[in-house]
């Protein structure tokens, strides 16, 4: 099993959802619509601009997560289990996302 309970080698080829978040300054978890894409194998962010910090619970701060910076594109395979969250050091942070089953 790969990272979040995901085989490496089932790719995801069923359906996609994808697009943007408003990240403040109150973590927000990553997802398009009310709940995680059923049968998620990855996770795709977009930050449209800097301060934004990605973790995998709600408590996730700007001094305890991992920084995300301006237009990098990341991609995490992770499946419908595990939870992402976002935080930034500011209000209005755009972050297009997509998930992927």
């Amino acid at each position: 099993m790969g990272l979040g309970g995901v085989d490496n080698l089932d790719h995801a080829n069923e359906s996609a959802v994808y697009g943007a978040i408003t990240v403040g300054t109150t973590a927000i978890e990553v997802k398009v619509g009310a709940s995680p894409l059923v049968n998620r194998k990855m996770v795709t962010l977009n930050p449209q601009s800097s301060g934004v910090f990605l973790g995998y619970d709600s408590g996730v701060t700007t001094a305890t997560g991992t920084e995300l910076f301006k237009d990098e594109y990341i991609s995490l395979p992770i499946g419908p289990d595990i939870s992402v969250y976002l935080i930034a050091t500011g209000a209005n942070n755009e972050v297009r996302i997509a998930e992927l089953a």
